[in-house]
């Protein structure tokens, strides 16, 4: 039996955060540059304040932790996932990210493009894929169970989003944007790049990690939460060496209880964790 002792999810907050305007201006211009796709999700890995937050319930983004290229099934992968809890009920978030530069309609047209379609599309063949109640199974029991704590037995709800182009295209005309619209489900939300880098005063940075086999990557250097290595067992997670640094030189009032003994949380995991000691393999 663990117990986290905090009233404070994210006591790192202040810490680590970017400034919210230099952010804004950084992605901006990036997003006037014509780039491959990838390299506006290594952007968002390297600035996590603009990592989507749809569907986000009131504890907000589960342990502080977003993976990358997460797999399910055997072809497909969600360029960003996180988890959100509730007191009832979880939130699995897959992400797919498609190209800034994208159009949702033809030129002088309402009719769609290929590449919003494909985008569309993409969301519908995830949906279809955990619409089987063995599929939805296996990934939350074989994907997730070790980070779905506590509370992991509470119901799972498959959410999804889609990030693509920019809302200049359709913003002041009525009959595009409810085109769009319509494409939403209660499931499923269609948001442009713009939004990322709303409301950022608020927004607070979060880990990057990877899925293997056996345990959660972080690949992440700065520390910006605790809740996980409260609630996981040490030797499912594995982080470099600049973050064990740093959570070796920290000290909190917080706490877990394990084996009937209590620990300051970061004393407990400090010689437990994994520790990578060359860079993050490419996925």
């Amino acid at each position: 039996m663990k117990l986290f002792e905090s009233d404070d999810p994210r006591p790192f907050y202040d810490l680590v955060r970017e400034d919210p305007h230099a952010l804004r201006a950084s992605f901006e211009a990036l997003l006037d540059e014509d780039l491959p796709e990838q390299a506006y999700q290594r952007h968002l890995e390297q600035h996590t304040e603009l990592v989507p937050r749809e569907f986000v319930q009131n504890h907000g983004v589960h342990f502080d932790l977003v993976f990358r290229k997460l797999p399910f099934g055997t072809n497909y992968k969600s360029d960003f996932f996180y988890l959100s809890k509730s007191s009832d009920d979880w939130n699995c978030v897959f992400i797919e990210l498609e190209r800034p530069q994208a159009k949702f309609f033809k030129p002088k047209s309402n009719d769609l493009t290929a590449e919003f379609l494909a985008g569309l599309n993409q969301i519908d063949t995830w949906r279809g894929w955990f619409l089987n109640p063995a599929n939805r199974q296996f990934f939350l029991d074989s994907t997730l169970a070790d980070v779905r704590k506590p509370l992991g037995s509470n119901p799972a709800y498959m959410k999804y989003v889609l990030v693509i182009g920019r809302r200049s295209e359709y913003a002041g005309n009525d009959t595009r944007r409810q085109l769009v619209k319509a494409k939403e489900a209660d499931d499923f939300k269609i948001i442009t790049y713009d939004s990322l880098m709303e409301d950022l005063k608020r927004k607070y940075p979060l880990y990057i990690a990877a899925r293997r086999n056996d345990y959660v990557d972080i690949l992440s250097d700065e520390l910006v939460g605790e809740s996980m290595f409260a609630w996981m067992q040490p030797e499912q997670i594995r982080v470099g060496a600049a973050l064990l640094d740093k959570i070796k030189t920290h000290r909190t009032n917080h706490f877990r209880t394990d084996g009937g003994k209590r620990s300051e949380v970061f004393r407990f995991v400090e010689d437990r964790l994994r520790v990578r000691n060359s860079p993050p393999e490419e996925d």
